[in-house]
């Protein structure tokens, strides 16, 4: 058996797709078949009629159809199919007229319908060999095999070797013809219907195989984005585990502390009695916010900035002319305590504000102003060590972000690249920007370098140095980190010791600019467009006169948090104005909102307005025409955008000039 399924299987492998596979071994198959029944018709035919000619050619076209096998063994498979298709019709057809030319005289009846059966069954062979995508083999071999059954009397008739008279009746003889081709129909119809179910369904599997894969691709890439995100949750427990364990040591410092300010109070005076009990409940405060302080929130930065604040007040107002040396000197080292703290509160200030996603509105940021806006804090050191800054940023000039972040990103890595300098060469520093999935920002020196190999693990983490012969505080690269990933991005670094250090900050391409939101309530919605610089309002009336104003108070900080120049009111909704609440508008808000910038206003009013809406907007336009803000009305959304673009693109050019 495995003899045979060997030959069975035979040129299989150089096929690529399914149906070829199956075409291969259907044509190795029957060519097995074709020689064992060929094999028996030989022994039955040498039975009945002895050996002859006929005998002989029998079993030559059976060992003939093996041929087949050997065809797809060396990959003609397309051959050795065709070989076998039209094989068994011309041979049994040879065979028949051969037979007839050499015993004419004595032909039965029977003669003239055995080999043609065997034609009728070979008709079957193209469609068991040949797939519907192989159209034009199939149709033709389809037809050749036809020409063949049907041009079974003429070819007789051709070579004087037609049906005998005295044998059969023409009549008879011609209906067996109508017999044939309605058997053929039966035949050729069942086995391509057969074919066209099995193709079809083959099809349909390859599809559901395909889309499996497919899903399966994507189970993948899912759990590598869980296995991603556990890793990254293990890294934020250690890094909390390790607050956890230094709010646990200044715990037991406190407490150490503490036990010997009662050990000392045990030896005061009776004088000290009352201040020594002070000191014990100020103690134990210190204690319960030290607990507080595990929560890592807004208390520390925000509770302790107002006392620092006015303690470095108080100190400046010292009069340190009439004070000895000593004690000068320690007024000196005080201040330098206090300012040291005001600088911790600071940077735990940023920290905290990042992780809590204090910033997310997404700004137009031109790299090429943020950038000279640092070098310009840098001037005095880049001036004293000659240092030379180049910008590249032709590929991606803009992008949306928030700016206090991109700006601090920038910052700190130039402020790095001219602290960490080399001394045996001129500082050189190059700041890029690219655009593709991500913003890319790029920032490269050609200074001392980083040890990479000692130092990769801690390079990002908080309070961590590498270079001692400057003045820092370690907490440069953390921010750089933290801020890149609060924007959906990440920071990789390159560097080689004593020779350059190339930082690239990857940051998220934010999806809508347009309508990010700053305050929503059910009677308005005010938002930032990035992409034109515009706050805006909706008004969803009609409103009360505290919503009104609420809500044009919030509008002003926007506009004073994000300067922006222009303004866009949706009035479609807004309602009925109270005269008051209008008057209060122009003579608080407007003035200064236009000291803060605004110099546009685009309102959407469609429709015909009423004669106090148009008392309203005549009041507006007369009150900024007086603070020098344009005003125009438009009756859709976009138009208002449109010439918000257009005022913007102006005041570009004039600015440019």
């Amino acid at each position: 058996m495995s003899f045979l399924r060997k030959l069975a299987f035979t040129g299989v492998h150089f096929a690529h797709r399914p149906f070829q596979r199956r075409s291969i071994l259907l044509s190795n198959i029957v060519s097995l078949i074709i020689f064992c029944l060929g094999t028996v018709l030989f022994f039955a035919y040498h039975a009945w009629y002895g050996w002859g000619i006929v005998t002989g050619a029998i079993v030559g076209a059976s060992i003939l159809c093996l041929a087949t096998i050997v065809l797809n063994y060396f990959n003609l498979s397309l051959i050795s199919r065709v070989f076998l298709t039209l094989l068994i019709p011309v041979v049994a057809m040879s065979i028949s007229i051969y037979a007839k030319i050499i015993y004419y005289d004595y032909q039965e009846e029977l003669d003239y319908f055995t080999f043609r059966f065997i034609i009728l069954a070979a008709c079957v062979f193209p469609c068991i060999f040949f797939s519907f995508r192989e159209r034009i083999l199939l149709i033709s071999t389809i037809l050749i095999t036809f020409l063949i059954l049907i041009g079974h009397d003429p070819l007789h008739e051709y070579f004087g070797v037609p049906y005998r008279q005295h044998i059969l009746k023409e009549t008879n003889y011609a209906f067996t013809n109508v017999v044939i081709l309605i058997t053929y129909g039966i035949m050729m119809g069942a086995v391509m219907f057969l074919k066209w179910i099995s193709e079809d369904s083959e099809e349909r599997a390859a599809q559901l195989i395909h889309e499996l894969n497919q899903t399966n691709e994507d189970l993948i890439e899912k759990n590598t984005e869980i296995e991603s995100q556990n890793a990254e949750i293990l890294a934020q427990t250690e890094n909390l585990n390790q607050s956890q364990n230094k709010l646990q040591e200044a715990y037991e410092v406190i407490e150490e502390q503490k036990n010997m300010l009662v050990h000392q109070n045990i030896n005061l005076s009776s004088e000290l009695v009352g201040i020594n009990k002070d000191l014990t409940e100020t103690n134990s405060e210190l204690i319960k916010h030290n607990n507080e302080l595990r929560q890592f929130s807004y208390t520390v930065s925000h509770n302790l900035r107002g006392p620092v604040a006015s303690l470095m007040g108080l100190i400046s107002l010292i009069d340190t002319a009439g004070l000895s040396k000593e004690n000068q000197d320690i007024h000196e080292h005080v201040r330098t305590s206090v300012k040291r703290l005001d600088n911790i509160i600071t940077d735990l200030s940023k920290i905290i504000d990042i992780r809590h996603d204090i910033f997310h509105i997404r700004q137009k940021i031109s790299l090429e102003a943020e950038v000279a806006d640092i070098v310009k804090g840098f001037k005095k050191d880049l001036e004293a060590h000659d240092v030379q800054i180049k910008t590249d940023f032709k590929k991606c000039p803009e992008i949306y972000s928030v700016r206090p972040m991109v700006h601090s990103i920038l910052y700190n890595l130039i402020s790095n690249a001219i602290k960490y300098r080399a001394h045996t060469r001129r500082p050189e520093i190059q700041i890029s920007s690219d655009v593709g999935r991500n913003y890319i920002l790029v920032v490269s020196d050609n200074g001392l370098g980083i040890d990479m190999n000692s130092h990769k693990q801690n390079l990002f983490k908080l309070y961590k140095r590498f270079h001692y012969h400057t003045e820092g505080k370690g907490l440069g690269l953390y921010l750089v980190k933290l801020q890149a990933e609060a924007l959906g991005g990440s920071v990789e670094v390159q560097s080689e010791i004593n020779q350059w250090t190339t930082f690239k900050v990857m940051l998220d391409q934010p999806a809508n600019v347009e309508r990010q939101i700053l305050y929503q309530e059910p009677h308005a919605r005010i938002f930032f467009d990035a992409r034109i610089n515009s706050t805006g309002v909706i008004w969803k009336g009609p409103v009360s006169s505290n919503q009104y104003r609420s809500v044009f108070r919030k509008c002003l900080e926007f506009v004073k948090v994000y300067s922006t120049p222009n303004y866009i009111a949706d009035l479609s909704e807004q309602g009925y104005i109270a005269r008051e609440d209008q008057l209060w508008m122009f003579h608080d808000i407007m003035p200064e909102a236009a000291q803060y910038g605004l110099r546009r206003i685009a309102a959407i009013r469609p429709g015909v307005p009423d004669e106090n809406a148009k008392q309203y907007m005549a009041g507006i336009s007369e009150t900024l025409l007086k603070l020098g803000i344009v005003q125009e009305y438009f009756s859709t959304f976009n138009e208002a955008v449109d010439w918000i673009q257009r005022e913007n693109e102006k005041a570009a050019t004039r600015t440019s000039v």
